[in-house]
């Protein structure tokens, strides 16, 4: 109902945690090739293994606790974890060596992927079914924020080597979301008595693969940007602009989300991505040859436009395939394939740009991109154009 209200105690805390750890997330993730560069005389490819160590922690605390929330509970889930980033969070400060970034980076990430899969769950759960669609429309524009705010901060700081300043507001944020996880009230959840295995089956959704694939092919290509936009400034004299760039990224994700969003409501998938995919092919040409800072900027909105449109519909576009009782499992099966991109990603980016340089790689990076869409057309964009109203099989 309209009269149904979205912002309560609980969804007001969840989504200030969830600003919290994306701001830490994306400027470890940013800041972490080239601290490792300056700091351990790593390789690009070693660099970009350490910035995605992260997500290998991510995604195995993700595939656990997808599973188990409801028998540990959500609410001791997202205060046992936030306690434990916080914790990891001063470890950035002692860590010697590549191998003791690398354990620190997987705790990190073991720690973030239960507290997001608590907190998300909790937000959800809490809102309206009337309105949840509008609810999380809201939540969604706080990761936007955090997305710009994170790499901005971090390669403002890293212009002048200020690493210890970088893991300084990052534990400052994260004991931040810890104190917002001690102050959420009752989950209303019912505690889980079944403690079975996690079986294959109860982690993909076969329905959901082929859309799932596409999401992996362009963040593969897309994870470039994140982990190397700072080494790239460095290497074309256009760190200054490469500061902000994140920033005008950002305007163009949530410029999508607040005025673009209906078109996939009005005219379908094939509307709202085959035009966005285009965009960000040409965005990626002009981060690897141009020499104009604003048209550096101007590539970021570009391309945030497509990451925006790109997740919206391509979740809604599984949770209309799926079975109702697979829902969850389809969005996991999504969110899986999301952080495996993130994880290969980086590591293959940097052994291209160790064998070329960083234009060359965001070039190749381009033709990744015009991959994902000629499989988004090959999988499931033509079959939508013939059956718009059909599932698609």
């Amino acid at each position: 109902m309209e009269g149904e209200a979205l912002l309560s105690r609980n969804f007001v805390l969840c989504s200030l945690i969830c600003f919290f750890c994306t701001v830490v997330f994306f400027m470890f993730y940013t800041g972490m090739s080239l601290y490792a560069v300056d700091e351990f005389g790593v390789s690009d490819a070693e660099a970009g293994l350490l910035a995605s160590l992260f997500v290998v922690g991510d995604l195995i605390s993700r595939v656990y606790f997808g599973n188990k929330l409801h028998v540990y509970g959500i609410k001791r889930i997202t205060e046992c974890g936030m306690a434990a980033g916080t914790a990891v969070c001063m470890l950035y400060f002692v860590a010697s060596g590549p191998l003791g970034l690398a354990a620190v980076r997987v705790l990190h990430g073991l720690t973030y992927g239960a507290v997001m899969s608590s907190v998300f769950t909790i937000a959800a759960e809490g809102l309206p079914p009337s309105r949840r669609g509008e609810g999380m429309g809201y939540f969604m524009l706080g990761l936007s924020v955090a997305s710009a705010l994170g790499p901005f901060v971090c390669m403002y700081l890293q212009r002048d080597g200020l690493y210890g300043e970088i893991f300084l507001i990052g534990l400052a944020a994260s004991a931040a979301a810890a104190v917002c996880g001690t102050m959420i009230g009752d989950a209303g959840e019912e505690r889980a008595a079944r403690t079975g295995r996690v079986a294959w089956k109860t982690l993909f959704e076969r329905s959901s693969l082929r859309i799932s694939f596409i999401v992996f092919l362009f963040f593969f290509s897309y994870s470039g940007v994140l982990a190397f936009m700072s080494p790239y400034g460095r290497e074309t004299g256009l760190s200054e602009y490469a500061t902000y760039f994140f920033v005008f990224l950002s305007l163009g994700t949530m410029f999508c989300r607040l005025f673009l969003g209906r078109i996939y409501d009005l005219w379908g998938e094939n509307a709202a991505l085959v035009p966005f995919f285009l965009l960000y092919v040409a965005g990626m040409l002009m981060i690897g040859t141009t020499d104009s800072g604003w048209v550096l900027l101007l590539a970021g909105v570009l391309i945030g436009l497509q990451i925006a449109m790109i997740g919206t519909v391509c979740q809604a576009i599984i949770v209309k395939r799926a079975p109702k009782a697979r829902y969850g499992v389809a969005i996991s099966t999504y969110n899986i394939f999301f952080d495996l991109a993130y994880f290969v990603g980086p590591v293959v980016n940097g052994v291209l740009i160790g064998m070329t340089s960083h234009r060359d790689n965001y070039i190749a990076m381009a033709f990744v991109g015009l991959l994902s869409l000629i499989s988004y057309l090959a999988m499931h964009g033509i079959k939508a154009h013939r059956r718009p109203e059909g599932e698609v099989g």
